[in-house]
């Protein structure tokens, strides 16, 4: 069994799932000495438990079935491969499953994975299949004896950390959406990455999918008045609902920008080439007569006006270039140059 790693965070049984399991508000002590499975079969609680499970193994897996007493809707739930944001109301317990920014290294900027909570009134246990960072952060504030003394208050403890990182996700994406906007109104299509707006669009569309559900579950916690959540754990949730809700809203913004931007690229790309056709056409209208006359005095047949004057080739120059120059303005002042 491997103790505390201050500087890695080791799991307590990697192998085995157990992530780590404590006393709610922690101690440095349940750190350097902590509980196991044998320690979580005990259903006699003096202090409220937080046992955090990575989800993906076995062990884990069969103590959530056969140990921890939860009703068998529940464990399918927590152990199910894809889940959306959801709550749920059992006996005396909750269920809820939230989604964060995956900061992982190597994790795509937009990637949202799940974290899978039971609440009730003497015990949380949580879910991963990766790391969290806000995890990471309240094992630390754990392991000082800092962190929240209710499953409720460790519940919204999660919640406003998972919502206050999702910035990061629309402040990417509308970087990117300001830099193409920047081209486009100095008339730059040529410097936008078409490919990249629609990238830009799925990945709101995409992250917009899984968050308006949690917004949703947020909103139905803080209204179901549930005696878990009350006090300071209800305005961190208040606050939680209220970030995830303007991240919404801006992945609405980016989406809409990103759609105008496109519509944008296109006009000005018409624009563009619309200009170029026109320019070729009026070149082609103003050479049109100049190259009649030099086709025809080019036929090779006798008869030809000055080709024995040693003028004519002067004469001919000089009179094309009247012509093309009254064309010039003739054009000029039918408004087509």
């Amino acid at each position: 069994m491997a103790k505390r790693d201050e500087d890695n965070f080791r799991p307590f049984d990697e192998e085995g799932g157990l992530v780590f399991a404590v006393h709610l508000p922690g101690s440095p002590d349940q750190f350097d000495t902590p509980l196991t499975w044998n320690d979580l079969a005990s259903r006699e609680l003096s202090r409220p438990l937080w046992i955090h499970l990575d989800r993906t193994r076995e062990r884990a897996q069969r103590w959530l079935r056969e140990q921890s007493g939860l009703n068998p809707i529940v464990q399918e739930a927590l152990l199910a491969r894809d889940a959306r944001p959801r709550l749920g109301e059992f006996d005396d317990g909750l269920l809820v499953v939230l989604r964060g920014v995956n900061l992982n290294p190597g994790a795509k900027p937009d990637e949202l994975i799940s974290i899978r909570l039971w609440v009730e009134p003497s015990r949380i246990i949580t879910l991963r299949h990766r790391r969290f960072q806000t995890v990471r952060d309240l094992r630390i504030r754990a392991q000082r004896g800092t962190a929240p003394e209710t499953p409720g208050g460790l519940l919204s403890a999660i919640a406003l950390g998972l919502a206050l990182r999702l910035g990061s996700v629309v402040e990417n994406l509308q970087q990117l959406i300001d830099e193409a906007e920047d081209a486009l109104s100095k008339e730059q299509p040529q410097n936008v990455n078409v490919s990249l707006l629609a990238d830009v669009r799925r990945q709101a569309i995409r992250t917009r999918r899984h968050l308006a559900p949690q917004r949703d579950t947020l909103n139905r916690l803080i209204s179901l008045g549930s005696p878990l959540v009350t006090g300071i754990a209800r305005h961190e949730l208040l606050e939680a609902s209220d970030q995830t809700a303007r991240v919404v809203e801006d992945l609405d913004e980016v989406r809409d920008r990103a759609a105008v931007s496109q519509e944008e690229f296109r006009a000005q790309r018409e624009l563009q080439q619309s200009r170029t056709m026109y320019l070729l056409t009026l070149i082609a209208a103003l050479f049109l007569p100049l190259g009649f006359l030099t086709g025809l005095l080019g036929i090779n047949v006798g008869g030809i006006p000055g080709q024995d004057s040693p003028w004519a080739f002067w004469i001919v120059t000089i009179a094309l270039i009247v012509l093309a120059v009254v064309l010039a303005l003739v054009f000029r002042k039918l408004r087509w140059l």
